[in-house]
């Protein structure tokens, strides 16, 4: 009696001792999968939107060279006409499946007010980056071009400007990396599915092994004593 005590108090150790082994194994194969997967993830999505902003900044170039700021000024509907038919053919998107959400706007600049000229990709004027910030923030003396970062999103805004050198327009060319996110965000859990789902096979496995040949021998023996 006492004999079969100590076994029983022996396998009940050796069950705990398992537990906790297979635990502490899935908790540190889990974490060092979602530790590569993340690192990985975060390198693939700095090139994705390094030759983003490559792109970015080679359509502002254009858009800089091929926008009249006298035009604009000059009469703002016919620009808005012509310079909205030229962008739908310069940045038309070529690419099927692509990793972000861009859109672009063009804004009258007069007496320190901004007014919509045009707009590609967005539902309202609301949705670009040059107007919620304050005018200090984007124009400068030389009118150079201002990047604006936000969460998931990088805008490039290009003032315009007349033959005297002054502001008379502002160009946003905006690229939100949503879809880029969302696609790491379904891969990262795909992968950590997949981890769990062996690990938890190979404990099932693990177990079947081990109780399978303890089951024929207590079988073999209730056998051999009838």
């Amino acid at each position: 009696m006492e004999n079969r005590s100590v076994n029983q108090s022996e396998m009940l150790n050796r069950i705990v001792r398992a537990v906790i082994l297979i635990v502490v194994s899935l908790l540190l194969s889990i974490m060092s999968v979602s530790f590569a997967v993340h690192h990985m993830r975060l390198q693939f999505e700095d090139e994705f939107k390094a030759i983003a902003d490559k792109k970015i900044n080679q359509v502002c170039d254009l858009v800089k060279i091929t926008v009249n700021g006298d035009e604009v000024i000059g009469d703002p509907a016919s620009a808005a006409q012509k310079y909205g038919d030229v962008f739908s053919l310069m940045l038309a998107e070529t690419s099927t499946n692509s990793f972000t959400t861009e859109s672009y706007a063009m804004f009258l600049y007069s007496d320190g007010q901004l007014s919509l000229l045009l707009s590609h990709g967005a539902d309202s004027a609301d949705n670009f980056a040059v107007t919620q910030k304050d005018i200090s923030e984007w124009l400068s003396a030389d009118n150079s071009t201002a990047v604006i970062g936000g969460e998931n999103f990088e805008s490039v805004l290009v003032p315009i400007a007349d033959s005297s050198g002054r502001c008379v327009a502002v160009f946003e060319y905006k690229c939100s990396f949503t879809p880029l996110d969302d696609l790491g965000d379904t891969l990262e859990g795909r992968i950590l599915g997949a981890v769990i789902i062996s690990v938890l096979a190979g404990i099932i496995i693990f177990v079947i092994q081990t109780l399978i040949p303890k089951m024929i021998r207590r079988s073999s023996k209730g056998g051999q004593r009838l």
